[in-house]
């Protein structure tokens, strides 16, 4: 074990994360995504058993193709890709989140009764108490700098394609060569949109566009920014990503949760994936 990564997943997880049973409506789960922020939602048998069926992603409610009375739980419910017990190690967590790119896992006991969930901002708490000096390189070392992103005119259908198409779940918003905002799930879940929504030819034609949803202003920081910085705001804002931008706005990369969780793991000389 390197030293200081004996640390358990017991240590961080949280333990009060929103569930529901298989019978919870359409208009309950996109209250809680829009409520509580939270981007997979555990799907349990029932309150006695507390016994984990699945998850719902937070974009598979912009999938929904029926109503909201229609619509619950168990239509939108998936297999977890990545299951976790207390007792494992944090350093494996990342790992085997990192390798199927999943920011959030259930945390079960061995007779899988939900417990809790990781994700990756209970990770980087961790770090940024525990392993803060090795998040110190530039943001510029490890942003990705090929970056889809849209304009404030583009049609919100177009936003949704393209979401669906690149398993985006938000996009900077630029304008002239400079960011202004960003768009993201979470934004077309608040304002209510469904599948019926992007697909229809009307919606085509009339639709608002992304000047008219999008979450303004973005938060962004520059490249020499430690990746220290990144992680913090991150963990404080409650954010997806960070925007790099230079001094006038231009928009030079981004980087997300995973890019600190496998920065902070090069640094310990463990191979992220």
């Amino acid at each position: 074990m390197v030293l200081g990564l004996d640390a358990r997943i017991a240590d961080i997880f949280s333990p009060r994360y929103p569930y529901v049973l298989p019978d919870a409506g359409f208009g309950e789960l996109r209250r809680i995504v829009r409520e509580q922020r939270v981007r997979m939602i555990p799907v349990v048998a029932d309150e006695r058993t507390m016994k984990l069926l699945g998850i719902i992603r937070r974009g598979a409610l912009l999938l929904a193709t029926g109503t909201k009375v229609e619509i619950t739980a168990k239509d939108l419910l998936e297999d977890q890709v990545v299951t976790l017990l207390p007792s494992g190690s944090i350093v494996e967590a990342a790992r085997q989140m990192l390798r199927v790119d999943e920011w959030y896992a259930p945390v079960t006991d061995e007779e899988r009764r939900l417990l809790g969930v990781l994700g990756l901002e209970d990770i980087i708490r961790y770090i940024l108490e525990k392993h803060m000096d090795k998040l110190q390189r530039p943001v510029s070392d490890v942003m990705e700098t090929k970056i889809v992103y849209v304009e404030p005119d583009t049609p919100i259908y177009k936003v949704w394609q393209m979401m669906l198409s690149r398993r985006l779940a938000a996009l900077p918003v630029i304008k002239n060569g400079k960011i202004i905002g960003v768009i993201a799930e979470h934004d077309l879940i608040t304002h209510g949109f469904t599948r019926p929504d992007f697909e229809s030819s009307s919606g085509h034609r009339r639709g608002p566009t992304v000047g008219e949803v999008m979450s303004t202003p973005a938060v962004t920081i520059e490249p020499d920014t430690p990746l220290s910085e990144a992680a913090r705001l991150i963990v404080e804002r409650d954010i997806g990503r960070i925007y790099v931008a230079d001094s006038s706005g231009m928009l030079q990369g981004v980087v997300d949760r995973s890019d600190v969780v496998a920065a902070w793991l090069k640094a310990m000389g463990i191979r992220p994936l």
